[in-house]
């Protein structure tokens, strides 16, 4: 067992912790439902793992990013009402990413908000969404335009559900892990190129050590900026781009899948305003590729296009804002970007 300490003692300590390990999902569940916790639960893991949970207080959830809707807030909402949850209830919320933002969203504003906690069970949840408190749904076309702020009471990753994800969701979660590296850390985007092998062959120890330093990646920079006020919007390294070609493709491409894409074009368009370097923009090309993803997309609709990344929630009345990477391992936040530029941009690759 490794433990991630995510620590927010501000005015009030809403600190928590990150427990990472293997085979012990069954025991913490029991644990909460003997505290009386309500829970969400993916339908496809509840179908995989049907003997970890019991059919009381239990929602059951479809994640499909089609859900990720007010509608299913209202239903989770629905469901804890229907149970009689309190103020002090807990609400376990077992899935990935869609699963936890829809949950955490409803426990946010549920009563005006109640304890949760994650159990992230695909990769790109394990890294990334389940940490930070980051709850949201998508509205009238845009990417988590509507969400809260709210931290879970604890993190539970189970390294053995990665067992059971299908591969494409695994790669999936691998651009988010790769985004880590390229913003943060060289020597672990290095790691990963260099052990590519074992990522893909999803060997324990190996995924072991890259979920546990994403997570710390991701808490020290929530520590520092925990409502993205400046810092923490450097995660969203490849994500306006990617939020683009997600709306465009009516989601037909998967979100992780989309920020490889986008980590490379926003690359791209860095190196034309002089913001980044041709070799940076080819050490991306080349993990990219060597993991199998696309370094570019057709626009379907490019005045939908267009009009997702204008409506992404980084973008203001001075222009669109782009979190880059000027060298492996740096990062650095590019504001007042005409719109204009980037269009200029995609009519000319």
């Amino acid at each position: 067992m490794k433990t991630v300490k995510v620590d927010l003692k501000k005015e009030v300590d809403s600190s928590y912790e990150i427990t990472i390990g293997s085979s012990f999902a069954r025991e913490v569940l029991q644990k909460l439902r003997d505290e009386g916790a309500y829970f969400m639960v993916d339908e496809n893991v509840f179908e995989l793992y049907q003997d970890y949970f019991d059919h009381n207080n239990m929602f059951r959830f479809r994640a499909d990013e089609h859900n990720k809707t007010h509608e299913s807030v209202v239903s989770v909402l629905g469901f804890l009402f229907k149970c009689g949850a309190r103020r002090d209830a807990n609400l376990a919320i077992v899935g990935g990413g869609i699963t936890g933002d829809v949950g955490g969203f409803a426990a946010a504003t549920y009563m005006r908000g109640i304890s949760f906690v994650q159990m992230p069970t695909t990769l790109l949840s394990m890294v990334d969404s389940s940490v930070g408190g980051k709850t949201g749904i998508n509205f009238r076309g845009a990417k988590n335009n509507v969400g809260a702020f709210s931290q879970p009471q604890h993190v539970y990753i189970d390294m053995h559900f990665l067992n059971t994800l299908t591969d494409e969701e695994f790669l999936n979660g691998v651009a988010e892990v790769i985004k880590y590296g390229a913003i943060f850390d060289k020597e672990f985007f290095d790691y990963l190129s260099a052990n590519k092998d074992k990522v893909i062959a999803r060997d324990l120890d190996t995924l072991a050590y890259v979920v546990k330093r994403c997570c710390e990646m991701k808490a020290d920079v929530v520590k520092k900026d925990e409502k993205e006020k400046g810092d923490r919007a450097l995660l969203n390294f490849g994500h306006t781009f990617a939020h683009a070609i997600e709306t465009d493709s009516h989601h037909g491409v998967k979100h992780g899948y989309a920020v490889a894409t986008g980590m490379y074009l926003e690359t791209d368009f860095a190196v034309k305003q002089g913001e980044a370097t041709e070799e940076t923009l080819n050490a991306i090309a080349d993990i990219l590729r060597l993991y199998g993803f696309d370094l570019s997309y057709e626009i379907e609709d490019r005045d939908l296009f267009i009009q997702a990344m204008l409506a992404d929630k980084k973008a203001d009345k001075k222009g669109l804002t782009l979190a880059l990477t000027p060298a492996i391992g740096s990062c650095k936040i590019l504001k007042n970007i005409p719109p204009q530029s980037i269009e200029d941009y995609f009519n000319n690759i």
